[in-house]
């Protein structure tokens, strides 16, 4: 009997490997195409998962050569796309990149974190600041299903996040197409008005974000909207004192608006904080600057505030220190410099204009 089951049991084993090989035999005659995909599919999946590896080893070329041979298997695949997108940027190939991120899009029109780097590459380096705007205006637009399940996943705050972003980078491509329209005083306006609108809107989803109020600080300087300006740039110095970029532009600010001893606090600090590094051109103009505004001191009559000064800011040498190619002082360096960096002149004037 046991001889019979096994014999039997022999029988059955090979009968239904039999018919499996006989169905997949049927099903691949009747659906060739569905099978043919399937197989280029597994090929494209393992030549983009050693692109993947390639690009987290910073094998920039073999990851460019993997994902290119995945692609022609599975070309649906968008993050590959993206990720070829993202290298082309790193050897500056920007055309070529922004097919990529296009050609990603139209497979997953839903992947914004692509699509923002489409926006920023359209603006930013192909001066295609309509069709960047667009790219913005859909991340700002969609919809994504936010989700919140405690201590296993939570994307509100990227989802957030990437609205304030497409806002600012929005902005951004504004105020760049109204430099682009100089010419045109009343176009150039127009772009600079919405791309105020855009900062805006951004501070309202990323309150703290430096960039957004220097930003919006610059563009209501433009516009000539003083109060606004003034009050931009003190929320950006107190977010980011130690960014020379803000400290500058205020001090012209001021010195448009005839507050000398105030802009020239700022100009110092923006001197004594630009980058070692920095362009020699922008140092240079900052004491050029300094010294117009010192001669314009002179010529009001305020010689003993400048001596008086001199004297203060005569600071013993022993006392300074460098970090990151900055000036700092030794003692308690980063109470006392902060705070003196985050002092914002004049600040009253504009809340009360």
């Amino acid at each position: 009997m046991n001889a019979f089951a096994r014999i039997m049991k022999k029988k059955a084993t090979k009968i239904i490997l039999a018919v499996i090989i006989i169905i997949t035999a049927v099903l691949v005659f009747l659906f060739p195409n569905w099978f043919e995909k399937q197989y280029k599919k597994i090929w494209g999946f393992y030549y983009v998962y050693k692109g993947d590896k390639a690009y987290k080893a910073m094998k920039y070329q073999k990851a460019v050569d993997y994902y290119i041979k995945g692609l022609k298997y599975y070309p649906e695949h968008s993050k590959a796309r993206c990720n070829l997108g993202n290298l082309y940027v790193v050897y500056e190939n920007y055309y070529d990149a922004a097919d990529a991120y296009d050609e990603a899009l139209k497979y997953k029109p839903d992947y914004m974190a692509c699509r923002m780097d489409y926006g920023i590459i359209l603006s930013q380096q192909l001066a295609d600041y309509d069709k960047a705007i667009q790219q913005y205006g859909k991340i700002v637009d969609s919809r994504p299903v936010m989700l919140y399940i405690p201590f296993i996943y939570n994307n509100l705050k990227s989802v957030k996040a990437n609205r304030g972003l497409a806002y600012y980078n929005m902005g951004v491509a504004y105020r760049s197409k109204s430099i682009y329209l100089g010419d045109n005083k009343h176009a150039s306006a127009q772009y600079l008005r919405k791309a105020k609108e855009s900062y805006d809107n951004a501070k309202k989803i990323i309150p703290k974000d430096y960039d957004t109020h220097y930003n919006a600080a610059l563009t209501n300087q433009l516009l000539g909207n003083v109060k606004e300006a003034g009050l931009e740039y003190c929320k950006a110095i107190e977010l980011k004192p130690y960014n020379f970029e803000a400290h500058y532009n205020y001090a012209l600010l001021l010195r448009s608006l005839n507050f000398y001893k105030e802009a020239l606090s700022e100009l110092e600090k923006a001197g004594m904080l630009i980058d070692e590094n920095a362009d020699e051109s922008q140092r240079l103009y900052i004491y050029e600057v300094l010294g117009e505004i010192k001669k314009s001191l002179v010529n009001k009559g305020e010689i003993e505030f400048l001596k008086n000064r001199t004297e203060e800011c005569a600071t013993d040498e022993s006392e300074l220190a460098y970090r990151d190619g900055k000036v700092i002082l030794k003692e308690d360096s980063d109470k006392v410099l902060t705070k003196k960096l985050m002092e914002c002149p004049k600040k009253q004037y504009f809340e009360e204009l």
